[in-house]
């Protein structure tokens, strides 16, 4: 069984913090850096996933 608990929640702690920063100031972020920190997320809870798999595996 693949962990996707990792991923999934970098996405969604990232998203909720540039909708926040978005929302109750007045900077504003390009479409593009938000997208660029999203997959960012992604992509270390991907790694965070693999690295927790691992040392269950030994």
């Amino acid at each position: 069984m693949k962990n996707y608990l990792f991923p999934a929640l970098g996405i969604i702690i990232v998203t909720v913090i540039l909708v926040a920063i978005n929302e109750f100031t007045e900077t504003t972020f390009i479409k593009d850096y938000a997208l660029i920190l999203i997959i960012a997320a992604m992509l270390l809870g991907v790694w965070l996933a693999k690295l927790s798999g691992q040392k269950e595996a030994e």
